[in-house]
């Protein structure tokens, strides 16, 4: 078990530094920028998102389950779907640039900041292509060092740029400070995963990942329209780009969380789909219930400390949003519920029921934030996001259930205990505003507790 911890430990922490590079400099781009700028870096991060999950077709889903389809020849697969994907970028790049008046029009940038927001999108792609395979390969280590190299490079880049730009676009520093970087470890990292094994396009490859892939471009899409609308919603109807901010910097602030989880679900699923194709069904059973108790022990400990973490990094000008955490963080407790479903059903290449359940639920999000944010502002933009995220659990936990062929191997009672705890931590949040002693006392102690199981049962799930 030590191996498997220790590629666990790993694929944590380089998650956490891939994604979590908007929270470590949070402290910093939230001061020298100010709420507006942050706010307009958030939008443009966010545009980012959405195009990202048009990249490469959604390929890159397809290389968890190709590692155990294609044993024999997986290498040749990766590549060949690799530079399938990359062709396909390079085609939307193509055709947005010859439309490049328009599509500058529709996004409020210029021809360079709209190029480098698409030649960052490909990038994203790449990285989260390679790092998909090195997850599954359990070759953490490598992953780590992408993380490593993303994290000090955006930030000293970023930081450099500072000077470059002007005042009123000073945003423009973050925006090429990540996607210089970004692009140019893309070109390592592609160069290295397609000539381990250079082929050419093998149409069953192809047709494997596009089967995979064209339902998960619809999944990732809806999955950024329920994460990344809200803050577009609200810029196209008038919120103050300050408000923006505030509610960029909460939801950057909570995105810690997600990242975690994130980096825990990464590590999971290898060997999750280790055990649904042994069938390894009492040995799954505990690791699942010792996933959902880690989990809601680190989402109870975070919003005990939150608080106080909160006003450290961000400063008064950012205050008015404290009251959003627990919303937030009950948004991401449901991402943590609805991913053992997904996952199953990844498993079992349901992709299109996978995008169904999603899209669905990102058409409700939108129609939620368009009657809430109007109302409440960010507070109805966060309350729409996790009224979403509790309705796509329940949608993909019924369709695991009435899968034909399959038998979902989790009740539902076996997340109730975990929701009710983390219902009942945001509530402390609000009762015990002041007593900040008791809350980070409490943190300590499940924390401990936790600490302690792990290491008696020697493994982390």
């Amino acid at each position: 078990m030590k191996g498997v911890n220790k590629i666990t430990i790993f694929n944590i922490f380089s998650t956490i530094l891939t994604q979590g590079i908007n929270f470590f400099t949070l402290p910093i781009f939230t001061r020298v920028l100010g709420a507006e700028q942050y706010g307009l870096y958030s939008v443009f991060s966010s545009w980012v998102a959405l195009l990202a999950c048009l990249m490469g077709f959604g390929v890159q889903s397809s290389i968890g389950t190709g590692k155990y389809h294609f044993k024999n020849e997986y290498y040749s697969f990766r590549s060949s779907v690799l530079l399938f994907g990359s062709l396909f970028s390079v085609l939307i790049i193509f055709i947005a640039t010859l439309f490049i008046k328009p599509v500058s029009s529709f996004l409020g940038y210029g021809f360079l900041t709209t190029e480098m927001l698409l030649w960052t999108a490909f990038a994203n792609f790449i990285i989260n292509f390679a790092q998909n395979a090195f997850i599954y390969e359990k070759k953490a280590g490598i992953n780590f060092g992408v993380s490593i190299f993303l994290t000090i490079s955006t930030l000293a880049l970023s930081l450099g740029l500072l000077t470059v730009f002007p005042a009123d676009n000073l945003y423009l520093s973050r925006v090429f400070g990540v996607g210089i970087p970004y692009f140019v470890l893309g070109l390592v990292l592609w160069m290295a995963l397609f000539f381990r094994r250079p082929t050419t396009l093998y149409k069953r490859y192809c047709i494997y990942s596009i089967t995979m892939g064209i339902p998960i471009i619809f999944h990732l899409l809806s999955q950024n329209i329920l994460s990344q609308s809200d803050r577009v919603m609200m810029q196209k109807m008038n919120i103050s780009n300050s408000e923006i901010g505030v509610y960029s910097f909460f939801y950057s602030f909570v995105a810690v969380l997600s990242t975690i989880l994130s980096a825990l679900n990464n590590s999971w699923c290898p060997f999750y789909y280790d055990d649904l194709d042994s069938e390894n069904w009492g040995t799954l059973e505990g690791k699942c219930k010792n996933y959902i108790e880690l989990f809601t022990t680190l989402t109870v400990g975070f919003l005990f400390l939150s608080r106080e973490v909160g006003y450290l990094l961000s400063g008064k000008e950012y205050s008015s949003g404290m009251g959003i955490l627990p919303i937030l963080v009950l948004a991401v407790y449901f991402t943590f519920m609805y991913q053992f479903p997904v996952n199953f059903e990844f498993f079992h290449r349901k992709t299109k029921i996978i995008a169904i359940g999603t899209c669905s639920t990102a058409t409700l999000n939108i129609i939620l934030n368009a009657i809430m944010i109007p109302l409440w502002g960010m507070y109805g933009a966060a309350i729409a996001t996790t009224i979403s995220y509790f309705l796509l659990f329940l949608a993909h936990y019924f369709i695991v259930t009435h899968l034909k062929g399959t038998h979902y191997h989790l009740k539902m009672s076996i997340f109730v205990k975990g929701l009710l705890i983390v219902l009942l931590a945001a509530i402390l949040f609000y009762l015990l505003k002041e007593w900040w002693g008791i809350r980070w006392g409490a943190a300590v102690i499940i924390g401990m507790r936790e600490l302690y199981k792990i290491i008696k049962r020697k493994e982390i799930f």
